[in-house]
């Protein structure tokens, strides 16, 4: 007598929606998500980054005017980006991204390794110019 196993068939997009939820699922990407939405939502860094942008967007129109941005200005860029930086929310964010960069890295050296191939290096976009 034989038996039979049922195979059940995966499509694509099946296979793909499960990979999605298993990401979503990690432990990597809810840290970092949770990570960036505190940092995201800190009033003081909320303000901060603000502030920061309207900085850089001045000092922007004084490059394109073939000036810079001197002095008090200049100083309060430097010394709001590195408060940026150096913010406990700051280094709980990029420790959670370095974390899920090395998981990424890893779900991609596997799924390279079931398909023959870098599966990264062959999904990346094409350059599309004259000479690569």
């Amino acid at each position: 007598m034989v038996t039979t196993v049922p195979q059940t068939t995966t499509t694509m997009a099946e296979a793909v929606e499960v990979f999605a939820q298993a990401m979503l699922d990690s432990s990597e990407w809810r840290r970092w998500m949770n990570a960036r939405e505190r940092f995201n939502s800190d009033p003081t860094l909320r303000q901060t980054q603000e502030r920061v942008a309207e900085l850089s967007r001045a000092f922007q129109l004084a490059r394109a005017q073939g000036k810079g941005l001197f002095g008090p200005d200049l100083a309060e860029l430097n010394r709001m980006q590195n408060d940026l930086q150096t913010s406990p929310l700051a280094k709980e964010r990029d420790d959670a991204a370095a974390a899920l960069v090395e998981f990424l890295q890893d779900t991609n050296r596997r799924l390279s390794e079931c398909l023959g191939v870098d599966f990264a290096a062959n999904a990346a976009p094409r350059k599309s110019s004259c000479c690569g």
